[in-house]
């Protein structure tokens, strides 16, 4: 479906936009070169801080409607960490994925070499993680595997800098509202002896914030 989706907006993006006439760029392409953003909850042995930088961090292609008005279309680098603490028979380890995509729609201001915008944009989002512990003389086992999806409006600010022609560097904020659907499984199991344990599922709805201070991006336009 995420797939579908994608393909879809970027389809629709690109017809709208081939409907248009004039002499200015239609297209823009940018890329994230560095960017700041807030850490994912409860994810304290992979994301030490509160924020944490991602180096080539996404890609936005942008297709306009005239001089003031285009639609977007973000793909976000996913998130892929782990990590493995365990030591003889202590069972400690962990691991955290992420992926998010975004569709909008953003308005520029009157266009010089320093130029603001506003954006809007509808976001997709998906994380799974693991978290595995237990072992040594106790012989118990804890395991929590958890899955997230989430849907939302991320409304952003920024601004372009023209440094050539066609070439900009720029600079955005946002803060992601999401509403999450999140499904947690707790696994309690003793090793030594080996039992067949407990399996427990749970489900939660909720509201989630994800603010992004910074984001860097150099941009290309044709």
């Amino acid at each position: 479906m995420k797939n579908t989706l994608l393909t879809f907006s970027f389809l629709f993006i690109l017809k709208i936009g081939l409907s248009q006439n004039s002499n200015y760029n239609k297209n823009e392409v940018s890329i994230g070169i560095i960017n700041l953003t807030e850490s994912p909850k409860n994810q304290e042995n992979l994301f030490e801080n509160s924020y944490y930088l991602m180096p080539f961090s996404n890609l936005t292609y942008k297709r306009f409607l005239n001089e003031r008005n285009a639609l977007r279309l973000t793909y976000f680098r996913p998130i892929d960490k782990s990590y493995d603490k365990s030591r003889g028979s202590l069972i400690n380890m962990g691991e955290y994925k992420e992926q998010v995509l975004k569709i909008g729609y953003e308005y520029i201001f009157k266009q010089k070499r320093l130029t603001p915008y506003l954006a809007i944009d509808f976001s997709y989002f998906k994380s799974t993680s693991l978290r595995e512990t237990g072992g040594g003389f106790a012989g118990s086992y804890n395991g929590s595997e958890n899955e997230i999806k989430g849907f939302g409006l991320s409304p952003t600010i920024g601004i372009n800098y023209n440094i050539f022609k066609g070439i900009y560097i720029g600079l955005e904020s946002n803060l992601s509202i999401l509403k999450f659907n999140e499904e947690k499984i707790t696994s309690t199991s003793q090793i030594y002896p080996e039992s067949d344990g407990a399996r427990i599922t749970e489900k939660d709805d909720y509201f989630e914030y994800i603010f992004n201070p910074v984001d860097f991006l150099v941009k290309f336009k044709f």
